[in-house]
């Protein structure tokens, strides 16, 4: 079994593409068989449909690294 890694990022995120680098660099070293998606969300209808708290956002198997991310979805 794979492990599944999202980056959600909205259009212009000025740390989205760091944050892309290094979760492929961790990846890498630690598991280098997960799959990383990076899913760019344009919309607050985007935002809503996938729960999205804030730019950017991790995932690994659809749950928050950051135990501490706002409730809300938006683009904010």
């Amino acid at each position: 079994m794979s492990i599944s890694v999202q980056v959600l990022m909205s259009p212009g995120c000025g740390h989205g593409q760091a944050t892309v680098e290094l979760v492929r660099d961790v990846l890498r070293a630690l598991a280098p068989s997960a799959r990383l998606e990076t899913i760019t969300v344009a919309t607050p209808a985007e935002a809503r449909r996938l729960g999205f708290p804030g730019s950017p956002t991790v995932r690994v198997g659809g749950v928050d690294v950051d135990p501490s991310a706002p409730g809300g979805a938006g683009l904010g």
